[in-house]
């Protein structure tokens, strides 16, 4: 089997490009272990499959995934799909989680250029519904009343016609990692200790309290999520309340996964090695 695995534009890797390229490198280079060819690119270099059976595709330039869609419909095995990330914008994400019975917070859709208001009571966040958060102020907390109008019209003035408003949740802020249909999945508390984070947004909630929740059920609600968008190799965050039940406020293709990148490479590397087998009918 011949693999091309595309890499992250840097635009699309805010403060993590050597994060997310090492994540790649990882599971190319298990997968050339398991006896697979494999050859890297950028997405800013991306020219097509150049005879690969199949590519793992970090990737977030809607062009580039329009191209590699392409390829995906005429049958070349893509991870995570082309298809399904141009379809995973935030809000699409929100309603087709809404559906779909995963616990979110309460939520609104926003177009920002009709300057309403949406009928959340603060504190609620803002966040970009057009495309991932690709620097500090796509993602804001409102705190007032009076943060509100300036945030939608600064979303407005930069062109963003789609956005979603989240309530703010009190808990424990959890991130979480995964590779749907294997045993892998690590989750961590990031406001514990001095863990990395591309923003520092994580601070609103404070430090973690502790609670208990079943880490198990976690899971499983992520990977249907991940069954859902297509979005097989997956991180995101959720809130874990007092009493113990959780909701999603974030999932996302393919994160960096910084603190089990071995964990990860591998995992991936094994879904990679069985879907090209299965591709190929062995």
């Amino acid at each position: 089997m011949r693999w091309l695995g595309v890499g992250r534009s840097p635009r699309f890797s805010p403060n993590s490009i050597a994060r997310d390229a090492a994540v790649l490198h990882g599971v190319a280079e298990r997968l050339r272990r398991m006896g697979d060819d494999v050859e890297l690119t950028s997405e800013d270099d991306y020219c097509g499959p150049e005879g690969a059976d199949g590519l793992f595709c970090m990737a977030r330039d809607r062009a580039v995934l329009a191209l590699i869609a392409a390829e995906e419909e005429r049958g070349l095995p893509v991870v995570n799909s082309a298809r399904a990330l141009l379809r995973a914008t935030r809000t699409e994400l929100t309603r087709l989680f809404a559906a779909g019975g995963i616990p979110q917070p309460d939520f609104v859709l926003i177009d920002p250029s009709l300057g309403d208001v949406p009928a959340l009571s603060v504190p609620w966040w803002l966040k970009r519904g057009d495309a991932c958060a690709q620097e500090k102020g796509d993602v804001t907390l409102l705190r007032d009343e009076a943060d509100v109008r300036p945030a939608l019209r600064a979303f407005a003035r930069r062109g963003i016609a789609s956005a979603v408003g989240l309530r703010h949740v009190p808990g424990d802020l959890v991130k979480f990692y995964g590779v749907e249909g294997s045993d892998f999945f690590y989750y961590y508390y990031p406001t514990a200790g001095s863990h990395f984070s591309k923003f520092g947004l994580e601070r609103a909630n404070g430090a973690p309290g502790g609670y208990v929740f079943d880490v198990a059920a976690l899971k499983r609600t992520a990977d249907r999520a991940a069954r859902l968008s297509g979005l097989t190799v997956y991180g995101g965050d959720c809130i874990v309340r007092p009493a113990g039940d959780f909701c999603l406020i974030d999932f996302n293709d393919w994160p960096s996964f910084s603190l089990c990148k071995d964990e990860a490479a591998a995992a991936i590397a094994r879904k990679l090695f069985n879907t090209g087998r299965l591709a190929a009918g062995s």
